[in-house]
């Protein structure tokens, strides 16, 4: 059985890489913006760490820097992502066999379907949470130093990868107040527990001192994402949250699971899975409720949740199991045939167009510098311009608020005196000191960025 499920989860495979050759989509500024940062290795980047970066330079150094190339780094990324599953899976006690069939099928739910069509932060933080989990599991029965010490690397590479990984360290918190095991486990191994700690600040103190000479932009960055000043109290938010989180798991294991959870019982492993995952869903629901939260601000309550899922559903009734692979596959087939043909649905636009648009601005500025006030579309133009020689700039006022790397990377400087054309709006260069005149060349209405886009000539006298 194991072995259907394998060689099915490959062919939605395939099918994703033909999507990626054949369609006519670009990047995703966030994407594009990753890649730019692995064009300038650094400690840390304005709203994230750097392990992305680092991670995309080397891929790009082997195997180039094309659409086709970078779409198959999250695929590559999910190949490792299945392994840590799978030895997590064993380590819970999982049959080889079921710990096969549970890894295919997380690779099959939507969560996964289309992450693995994006590059994001979010790859490195699954591969290195699931490692964690995996490796804390084995501590709690061989308490050797090798496993704390990679404990400390595994935890510490996750933090490189997502600030998020900060709920690991809640999550184990309590999982030593309610686990005497572990606990003793610590308390006869202090030295070893020590090892861990200073490797997982050695892994993270790079990070750390880039900030600290940065101003912790980083922080603030995060700061304001979880801003309660910005109170918004509602009971939409929330309730969009929990559904966005039942659909990337799977709605038909959601609902099996409901159906078969008077068989539920609180053995370790299940305490286990639901401390690395309810408390991580409880944060960001607060949040929801009180201000606002993305559905993949608590992806890796989704790999706990998911195995919690599986292994009851699997021992009551294994068919359901089979419903729900099947209809997950649905829908990874739908999306990635989607992107194949270059679907107009809404939710590929802003993926698509930008290659009109680029051709468009190309054809005007030749080998002039361009300013683009836009985070977002500066990524996308920078990628789609990185064989032209033009120099891509962003307005920034010296002293002001940092908002985007790219204040930080490439401003405009008050005294910049170069001709140049300019895509946001005259005000965004109000602060430069050289005489300039400002005319309007054109407007763009284009389906990747949310309002029309105004393009500029600017001289200087």
């Amino acid at each position: 059985m194991s072995k259907v499920f394998v060689y099915s989860i490959l062919a939605l495979f395939v099918l994703k890489i033909g999507a990626v050759f054949f369609t006519n989509f670009s990047l995703y500024g966030d994407e594009a913006q990753y890649w730019l940062w692995s064009k300038e290795l650094a400690l840390g980047y304005y709203s994230k760490p750097p392990l992305l970066a680092w991670f995309l330079s080397g891929h790009t150094a082997f195997f180039g820097d094309s659409f086709f190339s970078l779409k198959m780094f999250p695929l590559l990324a999910y190949f490792l992502i299945f392994f840590a599953f799978y030895k997590l899976c064993l380590e819970l006690n999982l049959s080889k066999n079921n710990s096969v069939i549970c890894s295919v099928c997380f690779l099959s739910i939507p969560a996964a379907s289309a992450s693995s069509f994006l590059i994001s932060t979010d790859l490195l933080l699954l591969l290195f949470w699931t490692l964690s989990m995996m490796i804390l599991l084995r501590i709690r029965s061989v308490r050797s130093l090798q496993n704390f010490l990679l404990l400390g690397v595994f935890l510490g590479l996750a933090f490189l990868a997502k600030y998020a990984a900060i709920y690991f360290l809640l999550s184990f918190l309590i999982l030593v107040f309610i686990d005497k095991k572990i606990l003793v486990v610590l308390k006869k191994n202090k030295i070893s527990f020590f090892a861990f700690v200073l490797t997982l600040l050695l892994v993270v103190l790079p990070n750390v001192y880039w900030n600290f000479n940065n101003g912790w932009v980083t922080l603030s960055h995060t700061a304001d994402n979880t801003n309660l000043q910005n109170l918004n109290l509602n009971f939409y938010e929330p309730l969009k949250f929990l559904v966005s989180q039942i659909f990337m798991l799977g709605v038909v294991l959601f609902f099996s699971f409901l159906y078969v959870i008077r068989s539920f019982h609180l053995d370790f492993e299940n305490k286990f899975l639901l401390v690395f995952s309810l408390p991580i869903i409880f944060i960001v629901l607060t949040e929801s409720f009180l201000v606002r939260a993305n559905a993949n601000w608590a992806a890796p309550a989704l790999v706990s949740l998911f195995i919690l899922m599986y292994r009851l559903v699997a021992q009551r009734n294994n068919r359901l199991i089979i419903i729900n692979f099947a209809s997950n596959y649905l829908v990874g087939a739908f999306l990635f045939v989607s992107i194949l043909v270059s679907s107009n649905l809404t939710i590929f636009d802003r993926i698509k167009g930008l290659d009109a648009f680029v051709n468009d601005i190309v054809k005007i500025v030749g080998d002039k510098d361009i300013v683009i006030s836009d985070r977002i579309l500066f990524s996308s133009m920078s990628y789609k311009m990185r064989n032209k020689p033009n120099n891509i700039f962003m307005p920034y006022r010296e002293g002001g608020a940092i908002t985007n790397h790219f204040q930080m990377s490439s401003p405009l400087n008050k005294l910049h005196k170069n001709n140049f054309y300019l895509i946001g709006g005259g005000a965004d260069i109000s602060y430069l000191i050289n005489e300039h005149e400002i005319n309007l060349l054109k407007e763009f209405d284009v389906s990747f960025s949310s309002s029309n886009l105004k393009f500029y000539e600017v001289v200087f006298k």
